[in-house]
This record gives structure tokens, C-alpha cells and sequence, in this order.
């Protein structure tokens, strides 16, 4: 009963939020996020304790005021991603511009595969909908599978609306594989936290954290480039994401002549891409989601 209230006020939601103004419609999802956090006292704490480690020249007055504007952010992410299904693609070009689009549209061309990292930063749903959307490219999504099932379908209705597929991330590794070598592309959100003892750490903040190894190993296995990018939001609300390509092919040719060991190259470039975001966030501190438990390991 309770999943089907939090779907039938998540479609409620959606559907005020349609007929709002791109403007409006933020400053809704700001007023959500202000709620979110009055009613999660432990992420507010795990929030308040991640952002005093990451910046500890930082005083109390504005690891707070990130606190609160990373909260509304969650909310703003929550109230846009439930319109989406109202939201036409004219409707999408203009919350979202790709610069440098054609990069992922050539490198895909390639015919070598192609990974898209990004983070829960800015709004992660729009940027993964609008390059599959504004590329046509035939993009696998790796999500985590909400515990509210019938949300969850409804979630990945929108998701997919725009061409894009998704993947369960406990049900990813073999697709994952399987696309990779059929030169497809993936897209995987690699800022949370992996597993204790089978990913790699790396430093994140000046902290060891567990991150997954997956998109390295698949990048220097199968030779794959890999792109990244993140939705920064702009003054009008609207969100522009620079899509660079990652440097692996140092690395992949100190594997290759056995300068490294393959253990050794997954290291670094998961190092390489973690750097990437941990330096987004420092420039945009309150576009990621530090509710996280990110060190838990």
C-alpha cells in the first residue's frame, strides 16, 4: 500500500510539474529538497560528516549552506525526472546542451564500443536521457533497481522513452561484457560506493574509497574509449554537459608492453576518472549528492 502511494504521488507530482515553467519547476523541486532533508536526520548527518572530511579548510556556516543547497538539489532531480514523460524532445533540446556532442557521436563511429561515465551530479537522469535521445545512439544504461518495484517501472518508462535501455546493476556484468564486445555503448554512474573486497580503492578526496573497477578493466581489456560528462546546471535552470574523452591509451600501452601489470593499469586509470569528478565537484559542490555513505569502507 505504501509503494502505491509514493507511485501515485510520484505521478501526481510529475504531472504538476508539467505544466510549470522550466523555472518554476526548480524552485518546486527546491521546496522538495528543503522537505527531503527535514526528514532524513541520518543522511543529514552521513552529508554534514563526508563534506566536513572532503573540505576541512571549510567552516561550519558553509559546509551547511552545501549541505542544504546538495538536499535541493535531490529535490530539483526528483521533481524534473518525474515530468519526463510529459516532456517532448523539443522540450528536452532546450533543458539540455551537449557541447562537444559530435565527440561521442565519432568516437562511437569508431567501431570500437564506447563507456559513458558520469556521477549523481547535476540532473544524472537528464544527461543520460538526452545524449541517447539527441545522439540515436543505442545506449545500455546501468541503473540500481529501486526496492519500490512499481515506481521502479514506472521510473524506467521515462528512462527509456528517449531510445535509451536499461540494465539492473546486479544483473549488468554479462550484458555489460556482451555489448563491449558487440562495439556498443554503455553508460554507468561509477560515483557510489563498490564492494569491500572485490573493487579497487583509490583516493577520493584525499580519503580511500571503493570504487568500481569495471570501467577500467573493460576499457583496457577491450581497448574501449571511454567519455565522461556531467550535467552542470545553469542560471536559467537549464543544464549544459561537456563531453571530453578520457586518456587510457598511455596506460593501455604500458599493460600491452608489460611495463604494468593489468592490476596495476585498472588502478590507475580508475585513479584518472575519480580525479575527473572529485575536480567537478570541487568547482560545483552542491550539484553532487553527498548523501551518500561514500567512505563506508
Amino acid at each position: 500500500m505504501s509503494d502505491k502511494l509514493i507511485t501515485y504521488l510520484l505521478l501526481f507530482i510529475g504531472y504538476i510539474s508539467s505544466i510549470l515553467s522550466i523555472r518554476q519547476r526548480y524552485f518546486l523541486g527546491v521546496f522538495t529538497g528543503n522537505i527531503l532533508k527535514i526528514l532524513s536526520k541520518k543522511r543529514q548527518k552521513i552529508t554534514y560528516d563526508n563534506l566536513k572530511m572532503a573540505f576541512p579548510g571549510k567552516d561550519k556556516k558553509w559546509i551547511k549552506k552545501v549541505l542544504k543547497k546538495s538536499y535541493q538539489n535531490l529535490g530539483v532531480v526528483l521533481i524534473e525526472t518525474a515530468c519526463l514523460r510529459y516532456l517532448s524532445e523539443k522540450d528536452i533540446e532546450r533543458y539540455v546542451k551537449y557541447e562537444n556532442l559530435d565527440l561521442i557521436k565519432e568516437t562511437y563511429n569508431q567501431g570500437n564500443g564506447l563507456i559513458l561515465l558520469s556521477a549523481h551530479y547535476g540532473n544524472w537522469e537528464f544527461a543520460a536521457y538526452a545524449v541517447g535521445l539527441f545522439t540515436k545512439i543505442p545506449i545500455k544504461v546501468i541503473v540500481k533497481e529501486q526496492q519500490n518495484s512499481l515506481a521502479d517501472n514506472y521510473i524506467n518508462k521515462y528512462r527509456t522513452k528517449g531510445g535509451n535501455q536499461i540494465v539492473y546493476m546486479d544483473k549488468a556484468a554479462r550484458e555489460i561484457v556482451k555489448t563491449i564486445i558487440n562495439k556498443g555503448c554503455v553508460a554507468i554512474i561509477v560515483d557510489q560506493r563498490a564492494t569491500k573486497d572485490k573493487d579497487v580503492y583509490v583516493d577520493f578526496f584525499g580519503r580511500p574509497a571503493s570504487t568500481y573497477e569495471a570501467p577500467a578493466t573493460l576499457a583496457l581489456k577491450y581497448k574501449v574509449p571511454v567519455i565522461y560528462g556531467f550535467a552542470v546546471r545553469n542560471k536559467d535552470c537549464t543544464y549544459t554537459v561537456t563531453a571530453k574523452l578520457l586518456e587510457t591509451n598511455d596506460i593501455i600501452e604500458k599493460v600491452s608492453s608489460g611495463e604494468i601489470t593489468d592490476n596495476d593499469g585498472i588502478k590507475l586509470l580508475t585513479e584518472r576518472h575519480v580525479k575527473v569528478l572529485e575536480d567537478a565537484i570541487r568547482e560545483h559542490p552542491d550539484l553532487w549528492a553527498w548523501q551518500h555513505n561514500r567512505w563506508k569502507y
